[in-house]
């Protein structure tokens, strides 16, 4: 016997051959017995049947031997244009795609897990069609039931042929993925109040995986939520369904066992095709439950490890695709300069567009990403900085206001010469914006390049930062050290600065004795002067952290307004700056957002002036509140530059109080002119409110490792544009409507202020102008809508985890979590998932934000009873987003938006409505319990990308857990292949299929010699 060639599988002539002579032997011995002639022949055809299908198993594992031996594969499905049987589910076909590069594209090469009489011809990726490869001809095909709420399937009959090439067998076969569903023996936990599901929270980094140590007893995917399968359950109310297959796992002992396990017993009925249209799909369980469980769980899935491999995929450069993936945690723990080398440059391989996002920025982008993705994640606090290149963002303060107190004491005459006095101490307000507090010592330059004006009639005098000044004990007593060619003030200790908490520090002091010119020289008393600091005199301020250079003011200019003093009358000024917010002169002001880690880098223009003491907020978040907070006549104080609301950051988040309820105003926030009271006086150090580490906008894990690639998405991103707005949808126009409002006029009527239809700083939007002067209040978007500028491929933050993977990162040996492989236990398949498996990876209440919250009352709360100073609002639980309890939205988006190549092309998934799913609010509109506007939600990015991170951490593309469904027909031989034959006997066989890796090589990839298929599970059909 022989099988055509025709189906391109896996064949074993010799094999045939031989079991064929057995049979003839077997039929001899019987026939020696005395069996008779027919009962001998059905023998032989029931043999020759079992032998057809035994050959469609072999074929599956040829294939599987040839295409599925390395990692670079993916799993697809694609369905008939109609279904077979009227009102049933569509059955899926699969294939295995492998990804090529063809003329400078990626295509894909599709091999079928059914049987066809041909393949799909390359193509780029997409479901391949099935009708042309299971041919036109009935008598060529079969289509048989495979599991009962499923439509038949169709699969071509592959011929078996005798030596003298007459049909006398035939075979067809179809896979199932296994990986589809959910494994039940992993997913689920009861670590909830009252033995409830529960998610992994806050602060714990990575919300798809288990936040305890590896063990056998702490899967990775326990955080699956079981109870989303039961139709009725919601977020507070889960049922017992979630429980009872937990508590039932050693019930889980074959692919069909979960319908036990769910303690769902005998008699369970199912949908006729007469219900189906009212009530469901036929062959369905007329139990909600039993339905949910049959389509959403699977057991006996095997693990296996795994070599995550840069995908073939649009936007990546195809000659990085098909390389192995780099180790976040590998990176961690190598040399940190060689680090960063490598992941940015890998970067700009295999994303040679990224650079592009940068807008204006002015150091390394690609290196500054790497280092505030490294010092994300490492043990210490420390910077990972290299002067001129890149910064990298850990948990250590930035300087968020500057205070320069002028106090001139008046003139004196000695040695007959006038001698006036000055003193002038500096003060730097450090605001520790990550989520973990910090200690250390911090030193801040000395720079003051204002003048001594000329005094009756004598020549403008020397900067009061000169050395000509203070190398000189005779001119000047100070506290600096000089080094290099600035000056820095003393050290000061910083102890236990907490999460989102603001101190002021004098950093410097210096007095004067400046010699104006002899007696002779008539001075009046009325004889003024002004300390005038010209633009082309920029100085600045740098923050040096236990022994870093860790952030820097790049250039303040003091206005001289303010500065004027007369010869006779001592007297005190102090000027004041805040980095991040304010830019330029007087009258030509540019706004940013207040976010001080973009301060470093905004190189051409000077910090704006801020008055002091009225608008100035000392330990607290900046509101400037005497001449421009107070003057806003609007109830929402949308004048932006008069405050700062991390809340309407792109990032989102949340504000921190200003003051404990019930203090007095006055008291707690005081309205003082009085320049010689410092911003360390007790005036402003009372009533502190207490700090929270939820407010911070900056999250950082401090691990010692990534738990999930995803954490990538915590990375500052410190893109530069000018802001800009979209058009909101339907309304043509209010794009740049909207962005007047936000850039007005500052002396104008039209001062620039918040647009009441945002209430949010832009998204970088399309056709967004180059900045030097603007940015901050973004970190990469993985899992949330992407900046409408960045959002195709080859620009996504979120390709970042095509070219990243964080190892076994849960495991304690250093070795896995920093190795080739990453473990495969209990991920689900997204290109084959049903959608009731893909809901119970999202499902759960939001928990990587504590403090989320919605708006109340868009009027700024500014009562003794809520001293807040930004809107009102109220704390909030959000669930996965749902348009009915059955059918979760983010799963209904992955099915319309597969198959995929990549974990960018899943991040970008859109709705029926075309609204991104993973991150955009909009998609909680009318969820259950959600009454309000959802523009008022407010988020960390963290929340906003947790429903991506579940689903992400719990899934694959490709799987290595099969069924194989085969039917094996003895006919009567024929050699026509369209006729049909006559059949003698069938047999139809199930089997469960391993993909084995087997032990790898130390480098991840497979030994070939490990690698085999194995059978787990038969069983008839």
């Amino acid at each position: 016997m022989r099988i055509s060639n025709k189906q391109p599988g896996f064949t074993l002539p010799a094999v045939l051959v031989v079991v064929g002579a057995l049979l003839i032997l077997a039929v001899g011995i019987l026939l020696v017995a005395g069996i008779e002639r027919d009962t001998a022949r059905s023998f032989v055809d029931r043999q020759r049947a079992e032998l057809a299908a035994r050959a469609g198993l072999e074929d599956i594992r040829g294939i599987l031997t040839t295409e599925a031996a390395n990692d670079d594969y993916i799993v697809l499905q694609s369905t008939l244009n109609a279904t077979l049987t009227p009102g049933s589910e569509p059955a899926p076909h699969l294939f295995i795609g492998r990804g090529k590069v063809a003329g400078g594209n990626f295509t894909q090469r599709y091999i079928p897990l059914f049987s066809t009489i041909s393949r799909p011809d390359d193509a780029r990726l997409a479901a391949p069609a099935i009708e042309p490869l299971t041919g036109t001809n009935a008598n060529q095909r079969i289509d048989f039931t495979t599991l009962p709420y499923r439509d038949k399937v169709r699969v071509a009959w592959i011929p078996v042929r005798d030596e003298k090439d007459r049909i006398i067998a035939r075979y067809a076969y179809w896979v199932e993925d296994l990986q589809s569903r959910v494994d039940p023996a992993i997913a689920g936990n009861d670590k909830g109040n009252g033995g409830v599901h529960a998610r992994s929270a806050w602060p714990f980094p990575a919300a798809g995986l288990n936040d305890q140590p590896e063990s056998d007893a702490e899967p990775a995917l326990n955080q699956i939520a079981l109870f989303a399968l039961d139709p009725a359950a919601t977020d507070a109310v889960q049922g017992e369904l979630g429980k009872t297959l937990f508590n039932n796992r050693k019930l889980l002992l074959s692919p069909d066992s979960q319908l036990a396990a769910a303690g769902l017993q005998p008699p369970l009925t199912r949908l006729k095709a007469e219900d189906a249209a009212t009530k469901g799909k036929t062959g369905d369980f007329t139990d909600p439950k039993a339905r949910a469980v049959e389509r959403g769980l699977v057991s006996g899935v095997l693990p296996y490890e795994e070599q995550p491999i840069v995908p073939f995929a649009e936007g990546i450069d195809p000659a990085a695709a098909g390389k192995p993936k780099l180790n976040l945690n590998k990176l961690l723990a190598d040399d940190r300069a060689t680090a960063v080398d490598d992941m940015a440059d890998f970067i700009k391989q295999a994303l040679p567009q990224f650079e592009e996002r940068k807008g204006g920025f002015p150091e390394n982008y690609l290196k500054t990403l790497a280092a505030n993705a490294l010092d994300y994640a490492d043990g210490d606090s420390e910077s990972t900085l290299e002067e001129g290149s890149h910064r990298g963002i850990d948990s250590f303060p930035l300087v968020s206001e500057i205070v320069l107190q002028v106090e001139y004491q008046g003139k004196v005459i000695q040695n007959n010469r006038h001698i006036l006095r000055f003193r002038m101490r500096l003060f730097a307000e450090l605001w520790n914006m990550s989520n973990q507090p910090v200690s250390g010592t911090g030193r801040c330059t000395y720079e003051v390049g204002i003048p001594l004006g000329a005094i009756g009639g004598q020549t403008e005098g020397l900067d009061f930062d000169s050395p000509d000044l203070l190398d000189d004990p005779t001119k000047a007593v100070h506290n600096l050290t000089k080094i290099g060619d600035r000056y820095h003030g003393p050290s000061f200790t910083v102890s236990n600065l907490l999460p989102d908490q603001y101190q002021f520090y004098q950093v410097a002091d210096a007095s004067y004795t400046i010699d104006v010119g002899p007696s002779s020289l008539v001075l009046t008393g009325s004889t003024e002067f002004t300390l005038t600091e010209l633009e082309g005199a920029a100085r600045g301020l740098s923050l040096e952290w236990n022994g870093q250079m860790v952030d820097r003011v790049p250039r303040i200019v003091r206005d001289p307004f303010g500065l004027e003093f007369e010869v006779k009358a001592p007297d005190t000024h102090a000027k004041a700056t805040i980095p991040g917010h304010g830019y330029g002169p007087w009258g030509s002001e540019i706004n940013n957002m207040g976010d001080p880690r973009i301060s470093r880098y905004i190189l051409t223009n000077r910090t704006a002036e801020n008055d002091y003491p009225q608008n100035a907020s000392p330990y607290r978040r900046t509101v400037r509140r005497g001449s421009i907070y107070n003057n806003d006549p609007s109830s929402r104080k949308t004048r932006h530059y008069g405050r700062v609301l991390p809340s309407e950051w792109p990032d989102g988040g949340h504000d921190s109080l200003m003051a404990p309820a019930g203090v007095a105003l006055s008291s707690s926030f005081p309205l003082l002119y009085d320049d010689t009271i410092p911003p360390t006086a007790s005036q402003f150090r009372n009533f502190v409110p207490a700090p929270r580490a939820e407010n911070a906008p900056q999250r950082i894990s401090n691990r010692g490792r990534f738990f999930s690639a995803t954490e990538l998405g915590r990375t500052y991103d410190p893109v530069m544009w000018l802001p800009t707005y979209s058009d909101l949808p339907g309304e043509p126009g209010s794009g740049s409507r909207d962005t007047v409002i936000l850039q007005g006029i500052r002396i104008t009527d039209t001062k620039p202020r918040m647009p009441e239809t945002r209430n949010q700083w832009p998204t970088v939007a399309v056709g967004n102008a180059i900045a030097t002067e603007h940015g901050g209040g973004n970190s990469l978007r993985i899992g949330r809508p992407e900046h409408p500028k960045f959002d195709f491929p080859g620009m996504r933050a979120a390709h970042l985890l095509d070219l990243f993977h964080a190892g076994q990162s849960r495991s304690e040996d250093a070795a896995k979590r920093e190795g080739a492989t990453v473990s495969i236990n209990g991920h689900v398949n997204l290109n084959t998932a049903s959608k009731d498996a893909i809901r119970t990876l999202a499902a759960g209440i939001l928990k990587q934000d504590p403090e989320l919250r919605r708006v109340t009352n868009w009027t700024h709360q500014i009562s003794n009873t809520n001293p807040a100073f930004a809107p009102a609002t109220a704390k909030i639980d959000l669930g996965t987003p749902t348009r009915e309890k059955a059918a979760d939205r983010i799963a209904e988006a992955i099915l319309r938006s597969r198959p995929f190549a990549s974990a960018a092309e899943l991040a970008a998934v859109r709705d029926e409505d075309n609204l991104p799913v993973f991150g955009n609010p909009e998609v909680y509109r009318n969820n259950p319990g959600v009454t309000y506007d959802v523009r008022s939600i407010q988020w960390t990015d963290a929340a906003a990308e947790e429903a991506f991170t579940r689903v992400y951490d719990a899934s694959t593309l490709r799987s290595r857990n099969f069924r194989v469904w085969v039917v094996g027909q003895a006919v009567a031989p024929t050699i026509s292949t369209t006729a049909s034959p006559e059949i003698l006997s069938e047999v139809r066989k199930v089997f469960s299929v391993f993909s084995d890796p087997g032990e790898r090589n130390p480098d991840g990839t497979i030994n070939p010699a490990n690698f085999k298929i194995r059978l787990t599970h038969e069983n008839d059909f």
